[in-house]
Order: C-alpha cells, then structure tokens, then sequence
C-alpha cells in the first residue's frame, strides 16, 4: 500500500502593477489556487503579459495561521425567546 504525501498548500497569484510611480497590488481572481494550477496561470499570465515593465506576477502562499478563527456563539448569549421590540 503507498501513501501519497498530497500537498494541501494553497497560493494566490499576486498581480503588482505600477501606476504613475505607485504599485497596486491584486489577488488574482479572488481565488487560491493548488501549486500546479497557480504556476500553470502565473506562467499563462506571464506569456500573454505585453507590459511587463509595469505588470508582473507573483505565487504567494495562503497562510492560514493568519486568520482568526470565527466567534462561538455561547449559551449564554442564545436567548430562548424573542423579546418584544420596545417600540
């Protein structure tokens, strides 16, 4: 039986474009992408790239340590009932 070590690693593509002497910084899509699908867009992006002066690509790991998990909703704060609206 083999075992595949699968990577679960997750990237974005960063779009950085200069603009009248500032950068702008984008993810592309919106989206994270799996290390083979994101070096496969990068490298589209790159080739169909006609400004590269100015526009250029980058992969930048998801790092998920960053994020703080969501609020629990405790007992406490559950109210069985509605209360009626003071108005």
């Amino acid at each position: 039986m083999s075992t595949e070590n699968k990577d679960t690693r997750k990237f974005f593509i960063i779009e950085k474009e200069e603009f009248l002497g500032s950068f702008r910084y984008s993810i592309h899509k919106s989206k994270q992408y799996d290390l083979t699908t994101a070096v496969k867009i990068m490298l589209a992006l790159d080739t169909l790239n006609e400004d590269r002066e100015k526009v250029s690509h980058y992969l930048q790991e998801v790092d998920l340590n960053m994020v703080e998990p969501p609020l629990r909703l405790t007992d406490e704060v559950k109210e069985e009932e509605q209360s009626e609206m003071p108005f």
